[in-house]
């Protein structure tokens, strides 16, 4: 009896002795859970609603950050080296290249890319496309639990559709159908998607010389809002048009998190038709 209760302590010293250890070096047990890292905050996103327990997921480029001015840091491709599965915008293709994925030491990745048009999935069709893509993307590396992943990525699409009904009724009420905008690039899709009149687009980097042609032109249309885009590099363009033209501006994000309070698609949507709502009231106030 006597003897089994020693060895019954040894086992248990070492079981201790080894937890200590692990704790001391950061030995972490193994994960059954996919490792899925993403170029984006609205892939994240998705992933993390569609994959639910099953995955794991590493956002890289900072979302309130253009993707085209992120800079490739060494802690990037230490999580590259550990993704099962990574997840990218067709436009990120040229940045995270399959050459530079691979560079990492990691050969074993899946590499998808996603999305169509150089566009995010903040506007509700292409969610719906993303969506998608990041369904297949999950059953192409985990078959098994492909049913898992579609029973959920029906149920966040019916939810993406009832959102985007609710925020489309409200945006019709505030009259957002009835306004000439003049927009930045990278948010025509979701002046497109609120019915607004687009009378101008603008790029990112454009010259200060070419903003005049639009503040001309802004005035000629009878542009009544500035639609920036918060990822973009500054804001002296859109504030120079809303100065001239002496109409409001708001800001727009194409990525959840961008502002605070906003970790989710859902809120991130929500907040920007918020902003939207806020600038119209003052407009049609006017009217």
């Amino acid at each position: 009896m006597e003897r089994k209760w020693i060895i019954g302590c040894i086992v248990l010293l070492l079981v201790i002795a080894g937890g200590i250890i692990a704790y001391e070096f950061g030995i972490q047990p193994e994960s059954n859970k996919i490792y899925v890292v993403t170029t984006s905050s609205d892939i994240a996103d998705i992933a993390k609603a569609v994959g639910g327990e099953k995955i794991e997921v590493q956002n890289i480029v900072p979302p309130a950050q253009c993707p085209g001015h992120f800079d490739i840091k060494p802690e990037t491709m230490e999580t590259l080296k550990k993704a099962k599965l990574f997840l990218r915008h067709d436009y990120d293709s040229q940045k995270f290249s399959d050459k530079l994925v691979k560079s990492s030491g990691n050969t074993n990745v899946t590499i998808v890319t996603v999305g169509m048009m150089n566009a995010t999935f903040m506007t509700p069709p292409m969610r719906i496309v993303g969506i998608d893509n990041v369904t297949n993307a999950l059953i192409k590396i985990d078959p098994k639990n492909a049913n898992y992943y579609k029973q959920r990525a029906e149920a966040l699409k019916l939810e993406t559709k009832k959102i985007a009904a609710e925020q489309k009724k409200r945006l019709n009420q505030y009259g957002a159908n009835k306004t000439k905008v003049i927009v930045a690039l990278y948010q025509t899709g979701f002046a497109k998607w609120a019915g607004f009149e687009i009378v101008a687009v603008y790029p990112p980097d454009i010259p200060m010389g070419k903003v005049k042609q639009l503040i001309e032109r802004g005035r000629q249309e009878g542009a009544e809002l500035v639609i920036d885009n918060l990822q973009s590099p500054d804001r002296a363009a859109a504030n120079a048009i809303s100065k001239e033209l002496n109409i409001p501006m708001v800001t727009l994000s194409n990525y959840p998190g961008g502002m605070e309070g906003t970790s989710t698609w859902k809120d991130s949507f929500i907040k920007n038709v918020d902003l939207i709502i806020m600038q119209l009231q003052k407009i049609h106030k006017k009217h």
